[in-house]
């Protein structure tokens, strides 16, 4: 008897679930899905020649895959119903200690991809880069992720065994530069590992591990950095759930606190001028963007979504408390090509520069040297975390 019910119950939910999908279906043509931060499949074109070559099916596939109804909360079920068995892995995301991390991994079902082709092909080009301009000095800033610091005490030794270590990674990326100094962080970072470094959530480090970062390379870069006490720090947000959340719709693991920090004597207003590379200039009188506290991508409130060229002005007061910190050698501008991890470090670095010139090669299919005169610079830095490093793809358009 349990069994017939458990079949109808079975067989209703099969039936249901396509209407409902088809009477609750979205009206716009391609919703966005902020917990993803993709658009989602439209429904295909039906004709005789879509359904003979199967595309119209396989379309069909896809649309139902991303549109069916209750999807993240069958989904969010689901991977409950893991955890509860005592799986710490959903989608290459590993939970413990109210942590979410990704490691890098020669196995696309343990991590994110570690490709070391790949990455001998960009120490290359950077080394190239650094050839081509020898009279700027360049630099390479390689940041390890969350699970470079904690995840040899949290990762399960299965787990630690089929992936990569990111100290070890940097330290091989490292020895292959020539011309370019390497600005270590890693043993800063892990000398603050009980500190609020890196989201529980989300990839990217918080602003705190980006002051740390700030704060190191100055001995490299040739600026003092101010201390934590010298700015205000503001709680911006303590609703973030990053990218780590998106894959895994996790509610137990603690939402993240999004932190803005401003020199607090007020002796510096930064602006900002975005560009897509082209014709189209946008020009903003702060680099914290509020609005994006309202939506589902907060980290984006640190200077905005990622365009191809951001160039932040620091605007200093003439009567500056802290002018100690700005020698006459530091009143120049820097060049940093870089991944997201740049947006929320430039609220520090900015202090100590004229002028920070961001390029994202991820949005332009341009050259540098076609989106800024390199020239005008008198440093340039390059700046990755190690997962955005290992699948790089754009970052050989720096030696065009």
């Amino acid at each position: 008897m349990h069994k017939k019910i458990g079949i109808i119950i079975f067989a209703c939910i099969i039936i249901a679930l396509p209407i409902l999908t088809l009477v609750k279906l979205p009206k716009e043509k391609a919703p966005f899905s902020e917990n993803e931060n993709r658009y989602l499949s439209e429904f295909p074109t039906v004709s005789l020649s879509s359904i003979k070559d199967e595309t119209c099916m396989n379309g069909f596939d896809a649309w139902f895959s991303d549109r069916f109804y209750g999807r993240e909360q069958w989904i969010s079920a689901m991977n409950d119903s893991e955890r509860l068995m005592g799986k710490t892995e959903i989608s290459t995301v590993y939970t413990k200690d109210d942590r979410m991390m990704q490691v890098l991994s020669d196995y696309d079902d343990i991590g994110a991809a570690y490709d070391a082709d790949k990455i001998h092909t960009n120490l290359a080009v950077i080394n190239s880069f650094a050839a081509k301009h020898p009279e700027i000095p360049t630099y390479f800033m390689l940041c390890p992720t969350s699970v470079g610091v904690y995840g040899d005490s949290l990762l399960p030794a299965a787990v630690k065994n089929v992936s990569v270590d990111e100290k070890d990674m940097i330290e091989s990326c490292y020895n292959e530069l020539s011309d370019v100094t390497p600005i270590n962080i890693y043993n800063a970072l892990k000398g603050h590992d009980s500190e609020y470094i890196y989201y529980r959530t989300d990839h990217h480090w918080t602003s705190l591990g980006a002051y740390y970062a700030y704060q190191t390379a100055g001995a490299e870069l040739g600026y003092t950095p101010y201390e934590l006490k010298d700015f205000t720090k503001e709680t911006a947000s303590t609703e973030f759930q990053g990218t780590l959340f998106s894959k895994t719709l996790d509610q137990s693991v603690t939402k993240d606190e999004l932190d803005f920090y401003t020199l607090a004597d007020n002796s510096v207003a930064p602006s900002m001028t975005t560009s897509n590379g082209f014709d189209k200039e946008n020009s903003y009188d702060s680099i914290f963007f509020r609005d994006y506290l309202d939506v589902k991508d907060k980290y984006a409130s640190y200077t905005g979504q990622n365009v191809a060229v951001a160039t932040i002005s620091r605007n200093k007061a003439s009567d500056a408390a802290n002018d100690s910190n700005i020698s006459d050698s530091e009143k120049r501008s820097i060049l940093v090509i870089k991944d997201s991890y740049a947006n929320s470090m430039i609220q520090f670095l900015i202090n100590n520069y004229d002028t920070v010139t961001m390029i994202d090669l991820r949005y332009t299919n341009q050259s540098i040297s076609n989106l800024v005169n390199v020239e005008d610079y008198d440093q340039v830095l390059f700046l990755y975390n190690c997962i955005t490093f290992s699948d790089e793809n754009d970052l050989i358009k720096a030696g065009l």
